[in-house]
């Protein structure tokens, strides 16, 4: 398994260092393989799920000659690809942006999971990653790991309340769990953001700037247990068109919302719904001179939406900007440099 990890970590190095200037599509909706309905459902809770096969690993390559690479077994299947994208009708991206992509089908939707550091914990007594303590950050592979993650993406950077304005309103719920909400949805109305709630068959829903009697109760969305509320945003995507205003009156509660840099360029990472059990995480790179032409959130927005996502959600960017797959390896949109997480959420492999 370590040779096997070494050696795709190389590749992927080398698709990093070496971007060439049109790089493979993203994977056809429609021709992805949709697993059977699976029975081996995975418990609602912080355990992790049962560790991916070596041999459920393999890579392949895109009609233009890009590695594809890929994990799959009877409840799972994973193909993370790379592609450049050039914005339409902008004369100034002259390079096109470098994006990352891991498509994502599940059997069941328990194998849509959250993980915090809490378990990595020196000394602590909180349960395996129970949200309880926001204390520690750690790098990303070390989370997979412990949590046998086939594939990860950074979370909401839940635990950063009180070092940044960004993360001082909103609720944190995970597997089904109320961890905290206190009174972080703003209630003046001038600083709320968006929520992206997932229902116990893992589909999305979202609330534009939400306020705290907006949310669920009691933790139900059409007639669904809530299983996760995730607290950032903006929503990109929702029923496949792109959303380009995210404070003007159009939005909910007139337009209240965290001013984000929607209108500067930056890296982007974003955790997409494609249909039932499909999910698609995609993250753009930061601007490099002569190499990258980084993305205002409109401009990602679009990208995500030609993509046939149904819903897509904006998360934590820039350096906390993560994709995770564990036969590769860690890509980072940004300088290459990656922050630690204060949690992450992933999927796991429901084959015993």
């Amino acid at each position: 398994m370590k040779k096997s990890i070494l050696r795709l970590s190389a590749l992927l190095l080398v698709l990093l260092l070496f971007p060439v200037s049109v790089l493979g599509e993203a994977v056809d909706v429609e021709d992805v393989k949709m697993l059977e309905s699976s029975d081996q459902a995975l418990p609602i809770d912080f355990t992790p799920g049962p560790a991916p096969k070596e041999e459920g690993f393999s890579e392949t390559t895109d009609e233009n000659g890009n590695t594809v690479y890929i994990y799959e077994d009877s409840t799972i299947r994973v193909v993370a690809s790379e592609t450049r994208w050039f914005v339409p009708d902008e004369p100034k991206d002259k390079t096109g942006t470098q994006i990352w992509m891991a498509d994502v089908t599940i059997a069941d939707p328990s194998q849509l999971r959250t993980a915090s550091t809490d378990a990595l914990k020196k000394g602590g007594d909180h349960p395996l990653g129970d949200f309880s303590d926001s204390s520690k950050t750690e790098d990303v592979a070390k989370l997979a790991a412990v949590y046998n993650a086939v594939v990860a993406i950074n979370g909401d950077s839940w635990g950063a309340n009180g070092r940044n304005e960004k993360h001082n309103y909103g609720i944190v719920f995970r597997q089904g769990n109320l961890i905290d909400c206190k009174s972080k949805l703003d209630p003046a109305g001038k600083k709320r953001m968006d929520l992206l709630i997932v229902d116990e068959n893992g589909d999305f829903h979202g609330i534009h700037s939400a306020a705290e009697e907006d949310l669920p109760d009691p933790y139900t969305v059409d007639g669904k247990k809530v299983m996760d509320i995730f607290t950032f945003g903006p929503i990109l995507v929702e029923n496949g068109q792109a959303i380009h205003d995210y404070q003007g009156a159009d939005r909910a509660q007139g337009g209240t919302w965290m001013y984000m840099r929607s209108d500067e360029d930056a890296q982007r990472i974003a955790f997409c719904q494609l249909g039932p059990l499909h999910y698609l995480l995609v993250a753009s790179a930061v601007r490099k001179s002569g190499k990258n032409y980084a993305l205002t959130l409109p401009q990602f927005a679009d990208f995500l939406a030609a993509q046939g996502v149904q819903f897509a959600y904006n998360l934590d960017g820039g350096q906390s900007s993560i994709i995770y797959f564990s036969g590769i390896g860690s890509y980072n949109a940004s300088t290459g440099k990656k922050r630690p997480l204060w949690d992450m959420i992933y999927f796991a492999t429901a084959e015993q």
